[in-house]
């Protein structure tokens, strides 16, 4: 059970270098082909799939010459890896705090749900 939680931080630690990075190769290496990302309490996927994730973080990285993410606090539970991240230099956002969950299935990120705050 160490082990899994070991392999699951070091596979999301390697995504967010590669995010950190705009390494496109790098970044997409780590998910599955079916990833399904997710935002909070939403049944239906915003990202479906390997191609959909390539599409969308090919112009994110592409359009962010300063993107940068900050990890303020991790949980590492089995193959789930929580982070509340501090974004900041995406597409010209501000900084943002976001909340996501990382699940590891066999040494890929398989899923992930991000948790944004509700506007005021």
């Amino acid at each position: 059970m160490l082990e899994q939680s070991n392999t699951a931080e070091k596979i999301v630690q390697k995504q967010l270098d590669a995010y950190n990075q705009r390494n496109l190769a790098d970044f997409l290496s780590l998910y599955t082909a079916d990833i399904k990302i997710y935002n909070f309490g939403e049944e239906v996927p915003f990202i479906d799939g390997l191609q959909d994730l390539e599409n969308i973080y090919n112009t994110v990285f592409e359009q962010s010459p300063n993107l940068h993410a900050v990890i303020k606090n991790r949980i590492v539970f089995d193959n789930k890896v929580i982070d509340q991240e501090e974004v900041s230099g995406r597409m010209g956002m501000d900084k943002v705090i976001v909340v996501v969950i990382y699940e590891v299935e066999y040494n890929l990120i398989s899923k992930v749900t991000f948790i944004r705050k509700r506007p005021i």
